[in-house]
């Protein structure tokens, strides 16, 4: 996770999570995106901050026939009455919000927002990097609904550039409730990088009271891979007392079907992948392999780099 961006806790040196970006286009799907958001803010004290990109039609403008100053005057009233329009947009949505935390009894929120023109892959790069957020929460399209959706591309193209720890959420997540979410399975390929991760997964997983299990995607697991596997789980067992992590093997083969029966057979509630190896790359984060992983599952995804 980016350090710059979090508070220390003086008493256990953990990092807190207390900053979440939550990307929204009003759709169904980043609407259920925030109401995920919102159960996790009350969880850890958290503010949300909601991050809307439109398009301007002042972009479109410069070839008008006309004056100079004639067109940077028109340029100038489409783009404030549009951003009007946009902010009472927002607003709107953030009181539909604040209404269902309070229909919810749930204790209250500390909500916030921006907006942007402009294409919103960049735009919430651009914001992301000046905001500085513990974690990005994002809807996408669920299980068995396709790749059609705007949310679902933009959600996609952000995994792939994006530095901080981002969260998907599939658009038909069945939400157990939060007392039921439990376990998180994070994929692991045995290199340096994994006690990076697993140590910001710990950070997070700590506070918000899960369990996490781990799998190694390969073909039929040799002994060297189960002494690898063992290793790892024996360092973090012996350096943040998680006795209750738990090794897995799945085959390349049979990748989407192997992980379905794990997450039935763990009730896992949490898919947790590093997107930043090539070796785990080359097995899952291909783009033909991301979008039938992106799509399929019927989880959350959560993202590190």
């Amino acid at each position: 996770m980016n350090a710059a961006s979090f508070d220390s806790n003086s008493a256990t040196g953990k990092q807190m999570i207390k900053k979440i970006l939550v990307p929204v286009d009003y759709s169904e799907c980043s609407r259920f995106a925030c109401r995920f958001a919102i159960k996790v803010a009350c969880k850890l004290g958290a503010e949300i901050k909601l991050f809307h990109t439109y398009y301007s039609p002042a972009f479109d403008l410069i070839e008008l026939a006309g004056a100079v100053q004639t067109q940077s005057q028109l340029r100038e009233e489409v783009a404030t009455n549009l951003e009007d329009s946009e902010k009472e947009t927002i607003k709107s949505f953030v009181q539909s919000l604040k209404d269902f935390v309070k229909e919810s009894c749930l204790p209250a929120v500390q909500f916030s927002y921006d907006i942007a023109p402009g294409v919103p892959e960049d735009e919430i790069i651009r914001f992301s990097d000046s905001y500085l957020p513990d974690m990005i929460i994002m809807g996408t399209k669920g299980k068995g609904t396709g790749v059609g959706s705007i949310m679902g591309s933009v959600t996609a193209s952000v995994i792939n550039r994006i530095s901080f720890p981002l969260l998907a959420i599939p658009e038909k997540y069945t939400f157990v409730g939060e007392k039921n979410v439990k376990n998180v399975l994070y994929v692991t390929d045995f290199d340096e990088s994994d006690f990076a991760t697993l140590k910001s997964l710990m950070n997070l997983t700590d506070q918000l009271n899960l369990d996490i299990h781990c799998v190694h995607i390969g073909d039929d697991p040799k002994s060297w891979d189960k002494v690898k596997m063992e290793g790892l789980m024996e360092y973090f067992r012996k350096s943040y007392g998680k006795s209750q992590v738990t090794y897995n093997f799945v085959s390349q083969k049979n990748l989407l079907m192997d992980l379905d029966q794990l997450i039935r057979d763990k009730n896992i509630n949490i898919l947790s992948v590093t997107a930043h190896r090539q070796n785990i790359v080359d097995k899952l984060f291909k783009p033909n392999i991301t979008k039938k992983l992106f799509y399929h599952t019927s989880i959350p995804l959560l993202v590190f780099h």
